[in-house]
């Protein structure tokens, strides 16, 4: 006969409130392991800071309560982020300062606009820092992982192969960019109002966003998205319909057009990074199927210029028609893992897109502001390349360096709207900021590992005991005879620095001059 066991019910057996009484206890071990592993790891800190004659600099205290509203009055700011919220929190608090939890004491983050500071997380101590993992889980849908979000080996490994390719000749072709500058100024002669009446009614941002991406699809992938040219064709009541689609009408759009996924998924990105740590909370079907469209039409380029590579080796030799791919034809023997290849080329692809096209925006903007600048610029520009029936030299990476006002314009420029206002880095260690710290700031602070250090270029980059009692207002003679050092970081500075600068420079001197020659006077 078969017996069954039963259930042991005996003293020993384990009851519900034995259960509860388990699992207690070794929550609060946890808790009590934690708060002496806490403690043990401040002390140590303390000391570290003490060792290095350190001083806490000015502290802005946080609850969790206070960091929901601060997050709140961020993504609600009606009036300029920059100028008015953030600029008035340095003016009550200093140049460095910390948030500190209100409860615990700890500090959760560091703010400066200190060069000091900045040089030595971005260059002389950059082993101590890392890029925090905000930008990453903001990015990852559209680009996963490259070289404007990795740290360490990864990093450098990315960032070795793609060095090369932003250099020299490659990014100085003022024949690539022919066609697409001419659509843009197409594009805002169609728009004008008057004779003498330019850009005041068009749309300059989407106008250079589609200049941009077509020049840079065209670099990457040997092939231009022509996104301008289906905006040239649309009629100016056409150009804003997509909050107003239906909803399946809206996401066809998105399959349907690399531009229009492109410019919803950089929308998505850019709420997310404004979430912070709250980043997933943006995301939605129009989210995944742009980044579904964008990552499918560089699939589909890298698919191509893969067979192509390989035809050509077969055949032994390799000709100008191998590159026809652009920079991926470049890539493609040292990225064996073609998604690895993609992330890093739409990485490159966003970077370019956005930093060209709002520097060429604000360009626009602040000539036409200071008819005095452009007046002189325009008169420097005349003097270099002549009119346009009496040309006097080609613009030529070299004759557009010999320009010196053209290039104190573009240089001011970035110093008031640089590429990346606001940036971060995490330490890996603790660590030591060589100024912020005491009552008059001048002492070094130390900064203890895993804590965020921010640094706000945009606002260090108008510090008038820096740049001058005219230090927010547009004046590219401040740069005659200027030799800038880390106090003017518009593309980032130490390893890190931008890829592109060389390129992003190039393309506005481009931009900048036949609009100085051919625009009415």
């Amino acid at each position: 006969m078969i017996k069954f066991a039963q259930p042991y019910d005996g003293e020993d057996s384990i009851t519900f409130e034995n259960a509860i009484l388990i699992t207690t206890s070794a929550l609060i071990v946890y808790v009590i392991l934690r708060l002496v592993r806490h403690t043990f790891l401040r002390r140590r800190f303390e000391a570290f800071a003490r060792v290095h004659g350190c001083a806490p600099p000015p502290a802005i205290t946080s609850s969790f309560l206070t960091g929901i509203q601060h997050k709140w009055k961020r993504l609600n700011q009606r009036g300029d982020m920059f100028n008015d919220y953030m600029n008035r929190v340095f003016q009550e608090n200093g140049p460095t300062h910390e948030i500190k939890n209100t409860w615990t004491g700890e500090t959760k983050a560091v703010y400066t606009i200190a060069p000091e500071n900045v040089k030595t997380m971005l260059s002389t101590k950059f082993s101590d820092y890392h890029r925090p993992r905000t930008m990453p889980n903001a990015l990852n849908p559209v680009m996963g992982q490259g070289v404007f979000t990795s740290n360490g080996e990864a990093w450098a490994h990315s960032r070795g192969l793609v060095r090369a390719q932003f250099s020299g000749k490659r990014v100085r072709d003022v024949s690539k960019l022919g066609k697409h500058m001419q659509n843009a100024f197409d594009t805002i002669e169609s728009n004008k109002i008057g004779k003498d009446s330019w850009t005041e009614e068009t749309e300059i941002l989407l106008v250079f966003n589609r200049f941009t991406l077509d020049s840079a699809t065209e670099f990457m992938f040997g092939t231009s998205a022509e996104s301008h040219e289906a905006f040239l064709r649309e009629s100016s009541e056409m150009k804003n319909t997509y909050k107003g689609m239906k909803s399946f009408s809206r996401y066809k759009a998105i399959l349907d057009d690399f531009a229009t996924a492109f410019d919803i998924a950089l929308d998505y990105v850019a709420l997310r990074l404004k979430l912070g740590r709250l980043w997933f909370l943006a995301d939605g079907l129009a989210f995944r199927l742009a980044c579904y469209k964008v990552r499918s039409y560089a699939d589909d380029y890298i698919r191509r210029a893969v067979a192509h590579a390989e035809v050509a080796k077969i055949n032994g030799k390799e000709t100008e028609d191998d590159r026809r791919f652009g920079l991926i034809s470049e890539l493609v023997e040292s990225y064996p893992d073609k998604v690895a290849l993609r992330n890093q080329v739409l990485q490159l692809l966003v970077a370019g897109r956005d930093t060209t096209a709002a520097t060429l925006t604000w360009a626009f903007i602040l000539l036409e502001a200071h008819p005095e600048v452009f007046a002189r610029l325009s008169h420097a520009v005349l003097e270099v390349f002549g009119t346009e029936t009496v040309p006097l030299a080609p613009v030529t990476y070299e004759n557009l360096r010999a320009c010196t006002y053209l290039q104190h314009v573009v240089f001011e420029v970035v110093r008031l709207y640089p590429t990346g206002p606001l940036n971060a880095r995490k330490a890996s260690v603790n660590s030591i900021l060589p100024t912020g710290g005491g009552r008059d700031g001048l002492k070094p602070i130390a900064v203890q590992k895993g804590t965020t250090v921010a640094y706000n270029t945009y606002l260090m980059h108008r510090r008038e005991e820096l740049w001058g009692p005219d230090a927010w207002k547009f004046r590219p003679a401040r740069w005659e005879g200027k030799k800038a050092s880390w106090e003017y970081i518009p593309f980032h500075g130490g390893p890190q620095t931008c890829l592109g600068r060389e390129s992003i420079h190039f393309v506005c001197l481009v931009i900048i001059t036949p609009y100085t020659i051919h625009k009415p006077h």
